[in-house]
């Protein structure tokens, strides 16, 4: 008996990976499976396919796109009585998640562990009121994902990113901020970077909470404090490769929960989507996703 689909597709303006998309599409359809699709043109139109989706009871619905689409899909499913379970088909700029769960960037491979592959739990955390299944960074990276424009992103692809820091870099400055686990001061002063972390890596491949797992349970948590500034460019590479870490610097820790109050407005994004304000609330739901995996 074959599965209902719900498709959402969110293009990038990329008409070659859409038809052969259409064209998987439709060996689906052959093979007895009954897709629904849905293209993605604003802010919010994966939000509300996932809970049509949802409210149809159907067994299956594949994110095709980056991550702000998968970001959309996730913040409907944990609100929804129905849960049907996730796939992830990478279309967009850096597809952080995907590549974390390892899923193949070919399309056809990728359709074939949404429908062959095996079903995995993996914890939602929460910021605030929004949902995130990958990483929330603040401060100097999280700038850098707020100034890559849609545009920037479609023309350059992760390279967007690197050009973004690079201006942004120019302009650093620290920003002030309390982070609390338990009522326990963890730190408080200026910093230059956090990443909370559920996956290990954001930003097009850089590996900012290295030891995150996805159904771990726990939130990895990297605090870089403010350093004086070649300081901070000798730590970059580590930052990407995921080996900072091992700088004396660098405050690190688990935790299912934890509280950030900045002083000023800070930038902070999760799954690359931006917010702004004073009072970042962290936790993860108890609630985790069934995820599709190879």
């Amino acid at each position: 008996m074959g599965l209902r689909i719900g498709l959402v597709i969110h293009p990038h303006w990329d008409v070659e990976r859409v038809e052969e998309l259409r064209g998987l599409v439709e060996r689906l359809r052959g093979a007895g499976h009954t897709v629904t699709p849905r293209l993605t043109f604003e802010s919010g139109d994966a939000y509300r396919f996932a809970r049509g989706v949802a409210c149809a009871r159907y067994e299956l619905v594949i994110a095709a796109g980056g991550d702000g689409t998968v970001n959309e899909v996730v913040n409907e499913l944990v609100r929804s009585r129905w849960q049907p379970r996730l796939a992830v088909v990478p279309l967009g700029t850096a597809n952080d998640f995907a590549a974390g769960l390892e899923i193949p960037s070919n399309l056809a491979d990728a359709v074939a562990v949404a429908i062959e592959g095996r079903a995995t739990v993996v914890d939602v955390a929460r910021v605030n009121r929004r949902c995130f299944i990958n990483v929330s960074t603040g401060g100097f990276g999280a700038e850098a994902t707020e100034a890559a424009s849609a545009e920037t992103k479609r023309a350059l692809g992760t390279w967007a990113y690197l050009v973004t820091g690079v201006r942004k870099f120019v302009e650093l400055r620290p920003s002030r901020a309390r982070f609390r686990v338990d009522g326990r001061e963890l730190f408080a002063g200026e910093f230059l970077f956090f990443a909370v972390g559920n996956a290990r890596q954001t930003g097009g491949g850089k590996v900012v909470t290295p030891r995150a797992q996805f159904g771990d349970g726990k939130l990895d948590v990297v605090i870089v404090p403010a350093l004086p500034r070649m300081d901070f460019i000798a730590l970059l590479p580590d930052l990407r490769a995921g080996t900072h870490l091992n700088s004396p610097d660098v405050l690190y820790l688990q935790t299912p929960a934890v509280e950030v109050d900045a002083l000023q407005d800070l930038v902070v994004n999760a799954d690359g989507e931006p917010m702004r304000g004073r009072r970042f609330r962290y936790r993860l739901l108890r609630r985790p996703l069934s995820v599709m995996v190879p």
